[in-house]
């Protein structure tokens, strides 16, 4: 096991919205090896490798470009906003510490999971599709019938992408025969996120 924990180190409110919290915690490795592993494992995922960016040339040290200097994978688990750097976590909107800890020790067996299988991983260090709300609404019937116990089959796509829902909650994709091909493809798509159908 490369990693036992991954430490808390500071929380304060979120900006995004008030009743969560933000925070950072300690990677007590550094995991740079680790992220394009863990990117082809995570359909949301994006990653930006070492020297990602804009890059400062020389003689341009009061330059406004910004350079990164190490990599870094962000993607969404739910409602959360993660970051994960070589030795450091981010974590944006988490319900309470309780939440997030528990964010973390799935964090924690995902980068000891690619550590003993990077061998059969394949690394991506590239950008991947990204599919938004609006790529989802056009496989939804778009009803709005609130079935799904949401106010539009809008507000569903989103919720789909973020995990909080499964195709299945819409219960005339599944009920009418109309939509056989919308809800294929559907599946297609969710499946292909690796998010579940």
């Amino acid at each position: 096991m490369l990693i036992d924990r991954i430490e808390i180190e500071q929380v304060e409110p979120c900006f995004a919205d008030e009743t969560k919290i933000r925070l950072i915690a300690r990677i007590p490795t550094d995991v740079s090896e680790l992220l394009p592993f863990l990117n082809a494992l995570l359909a949301n995922a994006t990653y930006v490798g070492e020297g990602g960016g804009k890059r400062k040339r020389a003689g341009q040290a009061n330059s406004t470009a910004y350079a990164v200097d190490r990599p870094a994978l962000t993607f969404t688990r739910g409602p959360r906003l993660i970051t994960v750097y070589p030795r450091r976590v981010t974590i944006a909107k988490a319900d309470d510490v309780a939440d997030a800890e528990e964010v973390l020790a799935w964090l924690t067996e995902r980068l000891n999971y690619v550590h003993q299988h990077r061998e059969e991983i394949e690394p991506v260090t590239e950008g991947k599709i990204k599919i938004k709300p609006l790529d989802i609404y056009g496989l939804l019937p778009q009803t709005n019938c609130r079935e799904c116990g949401e106010q539009s089959c809008l507000a569903f796509a989103l919720l789909l992408l973020q995990e909080r829902h499964r195709p299945r909650d819409c219960s005339p994709l599944y009920r009418e025969e109309r939509w056989k091909g919308k809800r294929e493809r559907l599946e297609e798509v969710m499946a292909s996120l690796g998010l579940p159908t």
